[in-house]
């Protein structure tokens, strides 16, 4: 039986912090000012793989 590696879809707070290098606070301001698309599931925060661009995390913030 082949199994086939599935790519993950979905990061937790600690896995998106390794893979930015940053900590796990920043991870929860990023979701908080919306940088960064996040659900929970239960009590798991899980996190979109395709929001962890450099272009989301770089972003400027508007000013209102």
């Amino acid at each position: 039986m082949n199994k086939e590696i599935i790519p993950t879809k979905y990061l937790s707070r600690l896995n998106a912090s390794q893979y930015l290098g940053v900590s796990i606070k920043t991870i929860d301001r990023l979701i908080r000012d919306h940088r960064i698309k996040a659900f929970k599931l239960g009590k798991r925060v899980l996190i979109h793989l395709d929001s962890l661009t450099e272009e989301n995390i770089n972003s400027v913030k508007p000013r209102f």
